[in-house]
Parts: C-alpha cells; sequence; structure tokens
C-alpha cells in the first residue's frame, strides 16, 4: 500500500496538485473511515514513514501533497507534528506560517517535476 500511496504522490506533485485525505481515499480504494480515529491514525502513519524514507535520502516532505478538504486546505497536525521534530519549530507555529507549508509543497513540485530525479527516484521505495 506505501508504494501506492507514494507513487500517487510522486504524480501529484509532477502534476502541481494536492488531494484531500479523502480523495487520497477514494482514489486508491482504501476503504478508510474517518470518522474512525484509529483510520485517520493509520493514513497518518503511512503518510509519515513515506516522508521519512524519502527525508533519508534528502528528498523533499512527499506528505505535504496530502491536504485537509475544507478550510484552508491545510495539511493534518500529525503532518505539522513530524514538521516539529525535522525543522525545530513548534508545530503550532509551523501550522500558522502558510509560507511554511507553500514552500514544502513547492520543494516536491520542483523536485519530482525534474525527469531526472523521476527516473532515478519514481521506483526506489522499499
Amino acid at each position: 500500500m506505501l508504494k501506492e500511496i507514494r507513487s500517487q504522490l510522486i504524480e501529484l506533485a509532477r502534476m502541481n496538485g494536492t488531494w484531500s485525505y479523502s480523495m487520497l481515499n477514494d482514489q486508491l480504494q482504501l476503504g478508510l473511515n474517518f470518522d474512525d480515529i484509529s483510520h485517520r491514525k493509520l493514513v497518518g502513519d503511512w503518510l509519515e514513514e513515506i516522508s521519512l524514507y524519502e527525508l533519508e535520502k534528502e528528498r523533499p516532505l512527499i506528505s505535504s501533497m496530502i491536504v485537509h478538504k475544507s478550510g484552508k486546505k491545510e495539511q493534518g497536525n500529525g503532518y505539522y507534528k513530524l514538521c516539529e521534530k525535522l525543522y525545530i519549530r513548534p508545530w503550532l507555529e509551523l501550522k500558522e506560517d502558510r509560507q511554511f507549508e507553500k514552500d514544502r509543497i513547492k520543494e516536491c513540485y520542483s523536485f519530482w517535476k525534474n525527469n531526472d530525479n523521476y527516473k532515478k527516484y519514481k521506483n526506489d521505495f522499499k
């Protein structure tokens, strides 16, 4: 499942797009019910694992492609809590910094639109 999610996130980055958590669920037919806290945690765990792998390889935080469908269309709290560990800034401060969010998304777009990066890394997940 993680490979499929990562592949979709890469394709989203190449198209300058984002998906909501619900779109991810629907498009990949994950069968998650986001009213169930354990399902929300599960998708968060998957996105974190993918992002940590990408960061180990010194690539952008690919989970930034997934946002909430309502409100500010920002990433979830789990995303910001991961960023808190990586960027040594309080997660609530990061969440309020819209430029931080935009910069992470732009990094993904730029990295994955590069055809050399795409060819070299698109299939290297575990």
